[in-house]
Parts: C-alpha cells; structure tokens; sequence
C-alpha cells in the first residue's frame, strides 16, 4: 500500500490543497516551503497532506489491533473477577457487576457503563457480549486507574485483582500511559488531524502499541512488532 497510486500532478496538487480549508491548508504548505524549492511548494504540500492519510490509515490498523486485544483481554479477565470467590457473581460483569466494580458499572450518579455501548446494528435484545463490543476505546481506557490513584482506588484494586494476574508485566502506570497515548493518537488519526506535525508520537505509537500487546500476549506483540506498519509508512515520508 501506498500514500497514492498514481503519479501526483501540479493540477491535482493544487485540486487537492485547494479543497482544505485555509488552516490545514497552511499546515502542509508552510512544511513545504521549507522543504521545497518554490515551484515544488503545492506539489510537496498535497504528497504530505496525502502521506497523512495514509499514517491515518496504518495508525488506525495498528492500534485497532490493541483496542480489540485490550478489549477482549479486559472483559475476560472482569468476567473471571466478577463471577469468583468470594463474589460468586454471574461472568457478565457489565449488567450485574459484583462488588467493586458495581461502582464503575453501574454508578450512582451517571448513566451505566453498558448505556454508552453502541448498538445500531443489534438486532432484537442486546447480549452481554453485543454491550461488550459496542463499547468504545475510551469506555475501556475509563477503568483503568489513573497514575497518581491511591491502592484504596477502586480501579486500583481492580488492577490489582483483576488484570494484574494475568498481565506479562503488570506495571499499571505504564501500561495506562501508553494505552491512553495509542487512544488519543487512534482519535486524531481518525479525524486526520495533521500527524505529520508530530512524527515523534507517531513513531512511539508503533512501540506504545507492542508494548501493549506484549504485556497481554507475547506472541501476538512479536507478531505485531515484526508487522512494523508505521515504521514502514514513515519510511515513505516525501521530506525523505
């Protein structure tokens, strides 16, 4: 795959830059300039602008693989807290919580965990699993304990009893650090916004996501350190 497949001209760079409004506009032309002789500026301009799209594009499958790893890894392991001793609940932790977790799910002020799942091509009535695969990233990112929790924090101690166990290295400040780094450059590749404004977070974002998936599962995070789709897209940088 490619930033574009067909040869860029001057009439299609200029259909191109001329189609973004003037903020994002200027973004890309003012890197061109100081990369390009001034009859290459709108050329430069629209293979960066285009280059983005394609970091978006390699940013979202590299960290769509660590959302529905993070995903499956978290309700697994919540299913197993929820229905063990001393609770003895039901493995659908989402719609009867036990416990601690009773005031992530299903706070007293606020609307429950399972409300915000998206469930637009559900037909008929919801399963616990529909509730599970229709919630977003940031619901997933929203019960992991922030770095300066103290251990009486109830995602805490869910860390502690819950995903810790069956982590590879259950260092929960870092391992919240980087998951909440690859949600927030997940959401602006998908808005696209200007990545190319910030290669050093695009970048990290390759080893933030094989960090991950290593401490879920090892061999899935040597296979997807082995993928290597962002490097491999910053190698194709027009600036190079």
């Amino acid at each position: 795959m490619d930033p574009y497949t067909n040869p860029l001209t001057c009439m299609d760079a200029c259909r191109i830059i001329n189609a973004l409004p003037h903020p994002r506009r200027n973004t890309y032309l003012t890197i061109a300039r100081d990369n390009a002789e001034t009859e290459k500026i709108t050329i430069l301009a629209a293979k960066l602008y285009l280059w983005n799209g394609y970091l978006a594009s390699v940013i979202d499958r590299t960290t769509g693989e660590i959302e529905v790893l993070l995903r499956n890894f978290m309700d697994k392991s919540l299913s197993q807290w929820n229905s063990a001793l001393p609770r003895c609940g039901s493995r659908e932790w989402l719609t009867a919580p036990e416990g601690e977790l009773k005031e992530l799910v299903i706070p007293s002020k606020g609307k429950p965990l399972r409300d915000f799942a998206h469930l637009q091509t559900v037909e008929g009535t919801p399963t616990h699993d529909d509730y599970v695969a229709g919630l977003t990233f940031g619901n997933w990112v929203h019960l992991l304990p922030k770095k300066h929790a103290s251990e009486k924090n109830v995602r805490v101690i869910l860390w502690n009893e819950a995903f810790a166990p069956h982590l590879n290295s259950p260092d929960r400040v870092d391992f919240q650090q980087r998951v909440m780094a690859v949600k927030d450059i997940r959401n602006r590749a998908t808005h696209r916004r200007p990545l190319v404004k910030d290669i050093k977070a695009v970048s990290k974002a390759h080893q933030d996501c094989v960090t991950i998936a290593k401490a879920i599962n090892e061999d899935l995070g040597i296979w997807l350190r082995n993928e290597k789709w962002i490097p491999q897209a910053l190698k194709k940088s027009p600036l190079l």
